[in-house]
């Protein structure tokens, strides 16, 4: 008796989804289109017996969109981070129209692929962006560790699909979307037999093979020259010092501000970024990539003259919140963010609450202004307006295992 009315709920949540899938389709498709220039390959999905997996390089916000117009006849379920079911009124919303697996990012948790082999293994198809991470620089991260033995698994197809020219269209850290030119296309298909003769690591390196993405030797390789993507509002450079935070000249921290197309430093250093995606003049860099580098080699040398319990670097107005396993937060302080370091490795502090990193089970990044983090005291994230985070995570990767 108390089977029924869950089975018909189901039934409702199932059949409203599909009434939202039916009907806003035609109109984001072409919507998506013209704001973004998106076309794609003619791919059949639903020929494909039984659930796929849909493996993707992740370059923008906007991949699950432009994956989902792709596979018009095979609804997907989307892994998705948790911190979208704590977004208020958008949250709910993709919650109630868009079959969603929240993973929390920053940390070790498998609860996430459990649950996707539990969806597949009751014939939802799944996409999956591999890397975990949106990609900073338009170049391609790891494959998440476990990802082949969970693909294996799951008993399901896998569709590796790749996104060309997504990172340029909306990087990670950019205020504003371009247009430009973004294209979707299938790479291989593997079958749920071929997969199981496969080790777990044989099916890592296909991914790898498949998906692996340079956007900036895809801007050279183009018959035409490099792809402009035009601003949609702003400029090309703003809100880059999210993404990159120091400059070798002055060798200062945190002292970057953009706005429209060029981004500067307190010193009086400038430097325009041009719709191509590329710095102008070229030096001292000619991409983000090769800023990123200066910023890591900066951020090392830092921690390794650092004195112990010395502050390398700080911010203020940042949120510490303690994330619940119902998606609630709550703030649990708020003000000065430091990095300090010790003898036996590296710490976050704000206000009484400091994290060592040592005791740090995994971290990461959400958006660009948003450091997720878990512990053995539970699971955090904390939150900037302006502030570049990312050389926090920087940091870890660096002292973690100190």
């Amino acid at each position: 008796m108390d089977r029924k009315p869950i089975a018909s709920e189901k039934d409702r949540d199932a059949k409203r989804r599909l009434r939202f899938h039916n009907f806003w389709f035609p109109t984001a498709k072409k919507l998506i289109s013209n704001i973004f220039n998106f076309s794609h390959e003619e791919f059949e999905a639903a020929d494909i017996e039984g659930p796929v997996i849909v493996a993707i390089n992740h370059a923008s916000a906007y991949d699950p969109i432009f994956v989902g117009l792709a596979f018009k006849n095979k609804k997907l379920t989307y892994v998705a981070s948790e911190h979208l079911m704590r977004t208020g009124l958008p949250g709910r919303l993709i919650n109630r129209y868009i079959l969603v697996i929240p993973h929390q990012k920053g940390s070790k948790r498998k609860r996430t692929a459990l649950v996707m082999i539990k969806r597949i293994k009751k014939g939802e198809s799944i996409f999956l962006a591999v890397e975990g991470e949106q990609s900073w620089d338009g170049v391609s991260m790891p494959v998440m560790p476990h990802t082949g033995g969970m693909i294996k698994k799951s008993g399901a197809s896998l569709i590796t699909y790749k996104l060309e020219g997504a990172y340029l269209a909306s990087p990670r850290w950019s205020r504003s979307i371009r247009k430009g030119k973004v294209y979707g296309h299938p790479v291989n298909v593997y079958s749920p037999e071929t997969l199981s003769s496969m080790e777990d690591e044989e099916i890592e390196k296909i991914l790898i093979d498949d998906l692996s993405f340079d956007v900036w030797e895809w801007q050279e390789n183009q018959p035409k020259g490099p792809v402009r993507f035009r601003c949609k509002m702003g400029g090309n450079a703003e809100g880059i010092e999210r993404a990159v935070c120091t400059y070798p000249v002055c060798k200062s921290i945190g002292k970057l501000r953009s706005r429209k197309d060029t981004v500067k430093c307190s010193c009086g250093f400038s430097l325009r970024l041009d719709d191509t995606g590329r710095f102008d003049p070229a030096e001292p860099f000619e991409t983000i990539v090769d800023w990123e580098a200066c910023d890591r080699k900066l951020i090392n040398s830092l921690l390794e003259k650092a004195a112990s319990g010395a502050e390398v670097f700080s911010d203020e107005d940042i949120k510490l919140l303690q994330i619940g396993d119902s998606h609630d937060d709550e703030v649990i302080a708020e003000g000065r963010l430091s990095l300090i370091v010790y003898e036996d490795g590296a710490a976050f502090r704000i206000k009484d609450k400091e994290f060592r990193f040592k005791n740090i089970s995994d971290m990461g990044m959400v958006l660009a202004s948003r450091i997720v983090f878990s512990d053995e005291s539970g699971y955090y994230e904390m939150r900037a307006k302006d502030a570049n985070l990312r050389k926090y995570l920087i940091a870890y990767s660096m002292k973690e295992k100190s």
